[in-house]
């Protein structure tokens, strides 16, 4: 996701990609953009857990908040 920021002084901050990573530059020196996500999307297990629930998610196995508190009151959870 590319964006823009203005600085108080009226600086503009724009993000940009190289090496398939998001950088910004400010007073030229350059600043790689950290997304936490990243590391979650490339680890196994919780891709496979990410994709299981979205699975469950389109299949309609939805639960309200309500209904899971329920469930660990009465120990099935």
């Amino acid at each position: 996701m590319n964006f823009s920021l203005r600085a108080p002084d009226g600086t503009v901050i724009e993000s940009y990609h190289k090496d398939r990573k998001e950088f910004i530059r400010i007073d030229g020196m350059e600043y790689e953009v950290y997304n936490p996500v990243d590391d979650l999307d490339s680890d196994p297990e919780i891709r496979q857990m990410i994709e299981a629930s979205e699975k469950d998610i389109h299949q309609g196995k939805l639960y309200s908040t309500d209904d899971l508190i329920e469930a660990v009151k009465r120990g099935e959870v």
